[in-house]
């Protein structure tokens, strides 16, 4: 029945930020679309399914693959209503909940990105994914037909459980999307320089969009930076506020010039780039609303941020903060809505065999101006120029020609 009960999705806990950041010790009570009661015991789905192994088992590493055949611990049972907030945040059951349930968010917020169902890369082999969410590594990964979590060892010598860490997954199901999107070269990916350092950065922005999605870091970011994305940035004194990791990294000043060829330090300024162009979106949603003046100009030009402006900055977005939380959680939120839809709709413009970050600059470019975001299609070329990812003398006639359009709309 339409408006029925089972219509709203079912019910998990998910942990924003890994639980042992200061803030975030209490998982928030999200729904994912699945209906009530159509997730199994597992948990699992028609496209994924959780394995908590008994026995030590390797990482999986070519030929070995999915599925895992060993002893494993009985599947967890959903309430008697058919939700999975029920489980005890503490117990090793909640482990593989928790990240079926983060999976099955970031594909909830990608997909309504994309406007379709994301099929998996692998899917001519496996129909789903194996979740495994604790094996004796230190490490995770995604891989072909498979999600595995390890642990990361704290000096105390406890465990950061990467089970529990909503970043580590969404970024790993991260490129999971990406394989599915923009394909996978038919030699694998290449030790070349773009291809993977674009998965990996763009992968950081699947993060931060997702933790984005919580009220809990939503409402956390705004409050402790009183609204002033730019005092949680790296360049700005005030740096110390920033334990979100995707915020770190997102926040980053690199330019081309300044990075090598290791995939993770390449994939910085194109993931810096893009977080320029979230925080522009912001500024100018706060403005036109009336929320704070600015000086003019854009964060590019920002880029050679003083003390004087810095302190401007937060002057603006400090004034009746109270009183503006919420239209300034709203802006934010329009913001990441408009800069995720255009980088979901670029994927499909990109060829894996040839893409460059150039191809992929202006593709997002072209998303905006299909979209007649055409102002904030010119951010993104100023901020992408300031990076050294287009040319600054040639990219207004590049970018006229890829929009295919006398000027942008």
């Amino acid at each position: 029945m339409a408006g029925s009960e089972n219509s709203i999705g079912t019910r998990f806990l998910l942990y924003p930020q890994s639980p042992n950041t200061p803030g975030y010790e209490k998982p928030e009570l999200v729904w994912i679309s699945d209906p009530q009661g159509s997730i199994l015991p597992g948990p699992q789905n028609d496209r994924m399914y959780v394995v908590d192994p008994l026995v030590e088992k390797p990482p999986y590493e070519y030929p070995y693959l999915p599925p895992y055949m060993g002893a494993k611990a009985p599947p967890v049972e959903p309430s008697p209503d058919g939700h999975f907030d029920h489980i005890d945040p503490s117990s090793r059951a909640f482990l593989g909940v928790h990240v079926f349930g983060c999976v099955a968010r970031i594909l909830d917020i990608w997909e309504g990105y994309l406007g379709h169902r994301i099929t998996w890369h692998f899917a001519d082999k496996y129909e789903r994914l194996e979740i495994l969410p604790l094996i004796e590594w230190q490490n995770a990964q995604s891989g072909f037909g498979m999600l595995e979590f390890g642990y990361r060892p704290l000096p105390n010598g406890a465990q950061d459980l990467y089970a529990l860490n909503f970043d580590v997954i969404a970024h790993e199901i991260g490129h999971s999307i990406l394989f599915s999107e923009i394909g996978l070269p038919e030699n694998g990916l290449p030790a070349g320089r773009d291809l993977r350092a674009y998965h990996e950065g763009v992968s950081d922005i699947c993060s931060l969009v997702g933790m984005l999605h919580f009220d809990t870091a939503m409402d956390r970011l705004l409050r402790r930076g009183s609204g002033n994305l730019m005092a949680l940035n790296e360049l700005n004194r005030v740096a110390e506020l920033a334990d979100e990791r995707q915020i770190r990294i997102a926040g980053n000043a690199r330019k081309m010039s300044d990075v090598g060829d290791e995939v993770h330090d390449r994939s910085r300024p194109f993931t810096g780039a893009l977080f320029d162009v979230l925080v522009q979106i912001y500024h100018d949603t706060a403005v036109d609303q009336g929320l704070v003046e600015l000086p003019h100009g854009s964060i590019a030009d920002a880029r050679a941020i003083d003390m004087d402006l810095e302190q401007t900055y937060a002057r603006a977005f400090e004034a009746d903060y109270d009183l503006k939380h919420f239209q300034l959680k709203g802006a934010l939120a329009d913001a990441r809505d408009t800069m995720a839809l255009a980088l979901a709709r670029s994927w499909g413009r990109l060829d894996c065999e040839t893409l460059s970050y150039t191809d992929a600059a202006y593709a997002v470019c072209d998303a905006l101006q299909e979209a007649g975001q055409g102002k904030v299609a010119e951010t993104v070329v100023e901020c992408m120029a300031w990076r050294e990812i287009l040319n600054p003398y040639d990219v207004h006639l590049l970018g006229r020609d890829r929009a295919r359009s006398a000027v942008w709309i």
